[in-house]
């Protein structure tokens, strides 16, 4: 009441004195009457369909900011701090029932001076989520470390490779890194079991990040999808180009029609059955044009 009549009273001072003297059934109704977006700690807000989205949120960019000075009870937000404002609205946007809002500062180690940080308010429901996703090591100290059961779901994905993802070009390969370098490297093993898992091919590097192979591109693509859900990103994915996703090696083509190996390779050689190569002796890909092609000569007998 004094805050909306014009009175310059901090709400920490008008807390304090509704503490001191009682004021509110509980703490979290406490809380509510000096700030009207704190949320119901007596009130159960994370269900298990969101699970997806903090274990994304986790793998990349995000974080859990635990506060102890409540008396009452322990409570915990999810924050983040990135560069583009539309990467964090996006971060922010399955915590829009938490109070997740985006702000922007003054940042002096970005290159363009600010910052988007992104935060919800506090609620016990978070750090439940904050001791599954902060274990405590040797030292007592919790760091975020990937649980056992953490999901591994298109949304999930995509939001760490926005967050942590790049693409790797070397020559005529092209690859997925996941930055993954501040994880323990058994739970980025782990991580790489997982994605083994769904049938995306990726490997452990000395940097201990996660490198998904050239194989593996295709499948990572088509798992979390092939077009940027935001447009700050989109080079992330316009980096790979169709054919990724089109052609096929030469012994997935033999073993689609069933024919002799060498006698494809043969006809291949002799420019009978087309393809295309990166480079000059590049490996020949194969497609849907071509694989055309290869059946027609296995129609009249020419490919056996």
């Amino acid at each position: 009441m004094l805050l909306k009549e014009g009175y310059n009273i901090h709400s920490g001072t008008l807390y304090s004195y509704a503490k001191k003297f009682n004021i509110g059934r509980d703490s979290s109704e406490s809380r509510r009457n000096w700030d009207e977006k704190s949320l119901d700690y007596k009130k159960k807000y994370i269900q298990e369909d969101m699970i997806e989205f903090i274990d994304g949120f986790l793998l990349g960019d995000g974080g859990i900011g635990p506060n102890k000075n409540i008396r009452t009870q322990i409570v915990a937000r999810f924050r983040c701090g990135v560069e583009y404002e539309d990467f964090c609205e996006y971060l922010m946007k399955p915590f829009v029932f938490l109070g997740g809002e985006v702000k922007k500062r003054k940042a002096k180690n970005m290159k363009q001076g600010y910052i988007f940080n992104g935060n919800t308010r506090h609620h016990p429901d978070i750090y439940q989520q904050y001791l599954r996703w902060y274990p405590e090591n040797k030292e007592g100290e919790r760091v975020k470390q990937p649980p056992e059961d953490v999901k591994i779901t298109p949304n999930s994905v995509m939001m760490w490779y926005l967050g942590d993802g790049s693409v790797v070009v070397k020559k005529s390969s092209i690859m997925v890194r996941l930055s993954t370098d501040g994880f323990s490297k058994e739970k980025v093993e782990f991580l790489v079991s997982k994605l083994k898992g769904i049938n995306i091919q990726c490997h452990l590097t000395m940097e201990n990040r996660i490198m998904v192979n050239a194989k593996g591109v295709p499948a990572f693509f088509n798992f979390i999808g092939r077009k940027s859900p935001i447009s700050c990103y989109n080079y992330k994915f316009d980096q790979i180009p169709s054919w990724r996703f089109e052609a096929k090696r030469m012994i997935e083509v033999v073993d689609e029609l069933g024919v002799d190996y060498n006698r494809f390779s043969h006809l291949v050689k002799h420019k009978k059955i087309p393809c295309f190569r990166l480079s000059k002796n590049g490996r020949p890909r194969f497609l849907s044009e071509h694989i055309s092609e290869a059946k027609k000569m296995l129609k009249n007998g020419i490919l056996y």
